[in-house]
């Protein structure tokens, strides 16, 4: 992923949602708050003819707030979210409050429009130290999304049953629409560093990544004229910048924003269209929450594939290790006929003493055990190679995550998550795993790639273990065919022939798709196992997806072939 994406939501874009807020929300009545996971809140509010979601998150490595639309239901409730909705309930949202270039917001609620504030939430959206609070009347904690004890922190405590105290003063200069230019390049020229850390450094409300808008609306990115030390920066670059950094404080003070994007992964609250050539015109709150929902489920996407990758190279590695030991176990048994002879030789001589006697019973016991142990290593080494074969299955199941580059992310993160359920519960890994609320397994599986044939048949493709398996048992009937590529890991395919007989084209294409779903879907031209449904069977004992078969025909599959038809005529992939 691009370095600073998804982009840290800084106070103008904060400043430009608070705005929204404000006009559209003021007064609206609390109904009700969930928390889809640890770190963030989704809440509610309702107005004379309208509902409006709010997500705020206090995750530090993208704090934001936002207006959504309306998200799923949890299923499962968190301590925090009942504590808001019951001690919300029937209150009225009266007044937003955020102070200047303070990432401090407090959302204070009274019985109804009018009455005196009796509950305050406060988010702080501060990078790492971001939190959220809620407080009664007297500034008492009675939730906090993060407990902050003396260890952590040595300028507060934060727990529950405390009073709330600010956050620390931003002793940094404010900037001001009426200073001067010299003004401005002496207080920027204090500490001879990088024009964009000597801004960050002085002034409040400067983030990274408004440094980067200026040097584009200035068009001075070019020459990366931020990265450049202040003292080597002409005067004319300076007044460039200067002059937008103009244009940034007057349309954050007047509230005048408007959402564009720009450099291809960043967006912009302050910038106009014409000012980059920006041809569609994007609602702010749309903008905002669209861009978010994207780049952080590509973040969780990247971040399950790794963790995934990791678990499978770990335990291959450990099932590879194992393997090891018991060929060394294996070749060392082999020996037993050596310890059998020199016991023989013993009890073979004229003169025969008791420690002789005792010392060829050892070695005859010791070539006994050596003897019945080949066995035993022999299931091992069985159960091992089957083992380094089951993850090899899991790894072609990742790499054919990208067959279809077009497919929703929450269809991608959801397989991930499963398949990493999968590999955990087969092979007995336990992770640390976050307390967070969880929709019902029935509700959050996936489902099998469907597509029909040129004459109306129904192709399915399962996509991890738990696909191949309800696909090929569950979902199939007799008269069904199934497809997988030959001794090669990969999904299985199944043409639903029982409805009508299946033509040598559907043959074809179901072939070509059990190609492309296979860890051989780079080669040209791949065998194809075709079995009947009913000479299909579950193996015993075996983990979801492992099958085995009788009457087998080879038919040979074109991977290419399978893509291009899969991407013209997709039907569903939920």
């Amino acid at each position: 992923m691009q370095k600073g994406v998804p982009q840290i939501m800084d106070i103008t874009s904060i400043r430009s949602v608070l705005h929204y807020l404000t006009k559209n929300i003021l007064p609206t009545k609390f109904e009700t708050a969930q928390q889809p996971d640890p770190n963030t809140i989704q809440l509610c509010f309702r107005g004379v003819d309208s509902q409006t979601w709010l997500e705020v998150s206090w995750n530090g490595d993208s704090p934001r707030i936002l207006k959504i639309n309306k998200p799923e239901k949890i299923g499962r409730e968190s301590t925090l979210s009942k504590q808001i909705r019951y001690g919300l309930k029937y209150m009225a949202l009266i007044s937003i409050n955020q102070d200047d270039f303070e990432r401090v917001i407090k959302f204070g609620f009274a019985k109804k429009p009018g009455d005196k504030i009796s509950k305050y939430l406060i988010f702080e959206l501060m990078g790492k130290h971001s939190n959220i609070f809620y407080l009664d009347n007297k500034n008492k904690i009675i939730a906090v999304g993060k407990q902050i004890n003396s260890n952590q922190s040595s300028f507060r405590t934060i727990s529950t049953g405390s009073i709330y105290s600010d956050p620390p003063v931003n002793l940094k200069k404010q900037p001001r629409e009426d200073e001067s230019f010299q003004s401005w390049k002496e207080s920027i020229s204090t500490v001879p560093e990088s024009l964009k850390y000597c801004l960050i450094n002085t002034y409040q409300g400067v983030s990274p990544i408004l440094t980067k808008q200026l040097e584009v609306v200035s068009n001075t990115s070019y020459s990366e004229i931020m990265g450049k030390n202040i003292d080597f920066i002409s005067d004319a670059n300076l007044k460039e910048i200067f002059k937008s950094w103009k244009t940034w404080i007057n349309r954050f003070k007047n509230n005048n924003f408007n959402f564009s994007k720009f450099n291809k992964f960043f967006y912009c609250v302050w910038f106009l269209d014409k000012e980059i050539n920006c041809e569609n015109k994007i609602d702010l709150c749309t903008g905002l929450e669209n861009y978010y929902d994207y780049h952080l489920k590509q973040k969780k996407l990247e971040f399950l594939l790794k963790k995934i990758e990791g678990i499978i190279f770990k335990q291959t590695n450990n099932e590879k290790k194992n393997l090891n030991a018991q060929y060394d176990l294996l070749s060392k048994s082999e020996n037993y006929m050596v310890y059998k002879e020199k016991a023989d030789k013993i009890f073979t001589t004229n003169e025969i003493k008791k420690q002789d006697i005792i010392r060829g019973q050892k070695l005859y016991k010791k070539s006994k055990k050596l003897k019945r142990s080949r066995e035993l290593i022999k299931e091992r080494l069985n159960i091992y190679k089957t083992n380094l074969d089951r993850l090899d299955e899991f790894t072609t199941l990742l790499e054919n995550l990208n067959s279809l580059n077009h497919e929703d992310l929450i269809v991608k993160i959801k397989l991930l998550e499963e398949i990493m359920e999968e590999i955990c519960n087969e092979f007995n890994i336990h992770l640390k795993r976050q307390r967070e609320g969880k929709k019902s397994s029935s509700e959050i599986q996936s489902s099998p790639i469907q597509v029909d044939t040129p004459t109306g048949l129904k192709l399915q493709v399962g996509r991890n273990m738990r696909q191949n398996d309800l696909i090929s048992f569950k979902f199939s009937k007799k008269g069904d065919l199934w497809f997988h590529a030959q001794e090669s890991p990969g999904s299985h395919v199944v043409l639903k022939s029982s409805s009508q007989a299946a033509s040598e084209q559907d043959l074809q294409i179901a072939a070509d798709l059990a190609a492309l779903f296979s860890k051989a879907k780079r080669n040209i031209k791949v065998p194809i196992n075709l079995v009947k449904i009913k000479d299909l069977q579950k193996i015993k004992k075996g983990g979801p997806g492992c099958v085995s078969f009788k009457n087998v025909e080879i038919i040979w599959g074109n991977p290419t072939r399978g893509e291009d038809y899969i991407k013209k005529n997709l039907k569903a992939v939920i």
